[in-house]
């Protein structure tokens, strides 16, 4: 954006910039798998590649060499060599196609979430260059779109910079002028370096990025953000074959076992949207690892389990509200005894939300195919989950409910309620008769304030609340001691006797 501030860029051209940079490789994951049986460790390959000079055929070679040393570094010399020549060979017959389908890709999501021709246009040309040398259509000049060559050169300079500094960042782009870049475009960025460079390797927050949006703001409805949602399900599952509709599957179930157990709306949309997206820390992880048929080692099974992790980290930007689904996402695969990952929490941190996630990912995983191991049916896969309750992993009310939306015999009772009270005023409840003040609930259930508060009043009403009493009740000559004026969200409720006692 600065440099097409600098530019004097129309505000459309603006506009496509914008969101072109944000899902320019919104399609990459299309035939991963392909690329990595091709090249080894296609995260360690899409590195080497950010910044290079694609038209320089041999600069392309030495990065496909690298890569297939990677790939075979456990032959002996003569044997590898003898490989890498086979390999490249074949190399770019390989990358042709999948960098075609990565644009493809691109612009069928870009017709999902609904934006707007030009844009799409812009996802068909990612890799195209001005000098016609790109892919996948060898466009030249004009032919290529401003937002393409802007975003092109803005990630090239942001790489460059990264791996040699800003001066030789200048003069590398410089050089490539009227060959991967529009020259005069080239030339601005190269005299302009530095303080297009100010501050770009920052941390930069959610409301920086959104504040860099041309006016008006493009904004979904929540029937868009669930597509959209989908959207982003299928572009984490078309990365390996076995795992096509996973994610659907998973967020289809947790949401149905969500309202089995009648769970408030907006845990029910929680989990609809992180089922979606649950595995999303999982392209932080080479494909080879999750393509493995037999054990992992324990560099491999360390950066698997870790996806959880990363993926609670992606969805950091999304801001407060995107909390919960950030906190189901980081817990989709603990456990209530402990034994999950990658925290190794207990039940005491598993909202009956995160428990219906975890089910859900347990019954879906077992019935699909992995390198490893056959698909479970079912039946089969449902004995399986309950067992994983009996050994006291698996939440019982949670893996029923989701069962019993799945088709599966339900073993259990509908779960009665208790005073009327919904199972989310239930743990409130409990929180605030532990002690916990209303914001100090909320951070636990990963909800806002105003909505614990919500539930406290409710709650207060069905169980016939009749006093008010404060948590710590000394007083002081002054009145009550640390507690002065503190509002019912600093209080436990005192309930009548036989409320209390049962």
């Amino acid at each position: 954006m600065r440099i097409a501030e600098l530019a004097g860029l129309s505000e459309q051209i603006r506009r496509n910039a914008y969101h072109q940079s944000m899902l320019r490789y919104v399609g990459c994951n299309a035939d991963t798998d392909l690329l990595s049986a091709t090249f080894g460790d296609e995260i360690a390959l899409r590195q080497d590649l950010v910044g290079l000079d694609m038209g320089n055929r041999a600069e392309l070679g030495r990065v496909f060499v690298q890569a297939f040393k990677r790939l075979y570094y456990d032959l002996d010399p003569d044997a590898q060599a003898k490989a890498i020549e086979a390999a490249m060979s074949q190399a770019l017959a390989v990358a042709r196609p999948v960098l075609t389908a990565h644009c493809e890709v691109a612009q069928r999501i870009g017709v999902r979430l609904g934006l707007s021709d030009e844009i799409r246009r812009n996802l068909g040309q990612i890799y195209e260059r001005w000098d016609g040398k790109g892919l996948p259509r060898g466009l030249s000049g004009e032919d290529v779109l401003p937002a393409v060559r802007l975003i092109t050169l803005a990630q090239d300079a942001i790489a460059l910079s990264d791996a040699a500094g800003i001066d030789a960042m200048a003069e590398t782009i410089a050089s490539r002028g009227d060959g991967a870049y529009e020259a005069e475009l080239a030339r601005l960025v190269a005299a302009n370096a530095a303080v297009l460079m100010e501050g770009i390797g920052a941390t930069v927050d959610r409301e920086t990025i959104l504040a860099l949006e041309p006016d008006p703001p493009v904004t979904l409805d929540e029937a868009a953000c669930d597509e959209a949602f989908l959207a982003v399900a299928d572009m984490i599952d078309m990365r390996m074959p076995f795992t096509q509709g996973h994610s659907r599957m998973v967020a289809e179930l947790a949401e149905g076992g969500a309202r089995r157990l009648g769970l408030p709306e907006p845990d029910v949309r929680a989990l609809r949207w992180s089922g979606c997206i649950h595995d999303i820390g999982e392209l932080v992880v080479p494909v080879a690892t999750w393509m493995r048929n037999g054990p992992l080692s324990v560099r491999e099974r360390d950066a698997a389990q870790l996806h959880a992790y990363y993926g609670e980290r992606a969805l950091a930007s999304f801001g407060p509200q995107g909390d919960a689904i950030a906190g189901l996402v980081l817990r989709h695969h603990e456990r209530l005894d402990g034994s999950g990952y990658h925290r190794k929490v207990g039940g005491s941190d598993l909202s009956p939300a995160a428990r219906t996630l975890a089910a859900a990912e347990a019954y879906q995983t077992s019935r699909e195919e992995r390198p490893h191991r056959k698909a479970l049916s079912s039946e089969a896969a449902a004995a399986q989950l309950r067992t994983s309750v009996r050994e006291g992993c698996i939440c019982p009310d949670a893996a029923e409910a989701v069962l019993s939306f799945a088709g599966q015999p339900s073993r259990r009772p509908a779960p009665r309620s208790l005073a009327g009270m919904t199972p989310r005023e239930i743990e409130v409840l409990r929180l605030i008769a532990a002690g916990l003040t209303a914001k100090e609930a909320a951070r636990k259930l990963l909800i806002s304030p105003k909505t614990a508060d919500h539930h406290i009043q409710s709650v207060y009403s069905k169980i016939g609340v009749a006093t008010l009493r404060p948590r710590r009740s000394t007083r002081s000559s002054t009145g009550w001691s640390g507690q002065a004026k503190r509002s019912h969200r600093e209080y436990t409720p005192c309930a009548p006797p036989a409320a209390r006692a049962s």
